[in-house]
């Protein structure tokens, strides 16, 4: 008996030693890993194996005989203390991967409260070390079992089942402890002698926790990585706009036209030029700011007047250009009327201003330079007509 006794106690210091190499090189990995990761899980998970390293030094130091026949009550407050901290960042850790986007629902303020509040309690009952196993065991199993299935119900993705499933081993075997531990509290031997080198269970059990941590992770890279490259496709669309945009009137420019003409080139469209009559006028007689005015409004009836498909530019200067995929010349005929019917009255401070415009239409797969140029010419041929430039320009 006395053999069997000695060999056991071989096995629980070498069980404990197991884990506390396990339980060191996982958090030796994670304060690493959250050295080089911006995510606020990684950083509860390290430090909560750092609590749970600690708390093993303290036991497996006893488990030489180095502090004596039994556990001074400090270090049992105090090995209960980094237990408490190690199962209470696991699961905050995970309710932020879970749930990143809401406040933290553990405070440093009550963290340490609660941890308080236990280490002393398990140092009050240090002198009786069957109670502290029973209330250890019974407080880390239920903890961890809830959380699993919590997790387990709240995924935030597959990957991350992988944790509610060890969360659940977890607590499932620290809650058959308590059984098993139980009559040592009426001074009987443990039921089953295996829980007195236990700690390979609990080394397996948490090296499952570690290995489902990093496959949970696998989720939030993805995610992480998807949302940076929708923010980059969303900046290249703004940098886009801003190259190929007109800062006043907010009409594309030149530089986007090729890209259009290209789409309309298939369908065939008519293609519109638009002038300010005596722009320069009206700049010199009622000031640049008055003109800017003029074009923003010839902008915004242009929006009002044409279709949501046709794509409007400005030009450059006073000149304006449409593309209108599929328009006939009598529909942007109507088109044109209507817009030179509202910018030809007053408004505001802003003069009446007349158009001169210049319509031409682009046969599917045509000449787009030749459509160009012969709605660049009617535009003059319009002006000439109305006495705004000479007969002889061109």
């Amino acid at each position: 008996m006395a053999q069997t006794l000695e060999i056991l106690g071989v096995l629980g210091r070498w069980s404990i030693g197991v884990q506390l190499a396990v339980v060191g090189v996982i958090a030796v990995f994670f304060v690493f890993l959250s050295r080089t990761s911006k995510l606020e899980e990684v950083r509860l998970w390290a430090i909560a194996w750092v609590a749970d390293s600690l708390a093993l030094v303290g036991i497996f130091v006893f488990s030489l005989g180095l502090l004596g026949p039994s556990l001074p009550p400090f270090v049992v407050g105090l090995y209960a203390a980094a237990k408490t901290l190690f199962v209470l960042l696991l699961v905050a850790g995970t309710r932020h991967h879970l749930r990143s986007a809401v406040e933290k629902w553990v405070r440093p303020r009550h963290v340490a409260i609660i941890v308080g509040v236990w280490a002393v309690a398990m140092g009050i009952l240090a002198r009786q070390m069957a109670y502290v196993q029973v209330a250890q065991s019974l407080m880390v199993g239920a903890v961890m079992t809830t959380a699993g299935v919590w997790v387990l119900r709240n995924p935030r993705g597959e990957r991350s089942r992988w944790l509610g499933a060890a969360f659940l081993v977890e607590g499932l075997v620290f809650l058959q402890y308590v059984p098993s531990l139980a009559p040592q509290l009426w001074g009987a031997p443990p039921l089953f002698n295996y829980v007195r080198y236990s700690s390979f269970f609990d080394a397996v059990a948490e090296l499952l926790i570690a290995l489902a941590s990093l496959v949970a992770l696998q989720d939030r890279i993805v995610e992480e990585l998807r949302y940076a490259n929708e923010e980059l496709v969303a900046s290249q669309e703004r940098l886009r706009q801003l190259v190929d945009l007109d800062p006043l009137t907010s009409l594309m420019n030149r530089r986007g036209f090729r890209r259009e003409l290209t789409r309309a080139e298939t369908s065939g469209a008519a293609i519109i030029f638009l002038d300010i009559n005596n722009f320069k006028s009206v700049n010199d007689r009622l000031g640049h700011s008055v003109g800017d005015g003029c074009l923003r409004r010839l902008a915004r009836v242009l929006t009002q007047c044409f279709r949501a498909e046709d794509a409007l530019f400005r030009w450059g200067g006073d000149e304006f250009l449409v593309l209108a995929p599929g328009l006939d010349i009598d529909g942007a005929g109507r088109r044109v009327a209507q817009l030179c019917s509202q910018v030809g009255q007053a408004e505001g401070d802003l003069p009446a201003c007349t158009i001169a415009v210049g319509v031409a239409l682009l046969a599917p797969g045509g000449d787009a330079t030749a459509a160009l140029h012969e709605a660049d010419a009617r535009m003059y041929i319009d002006k000439r007509r109305m006495g705004i430039v000479p007969a002889t320009s061109s």
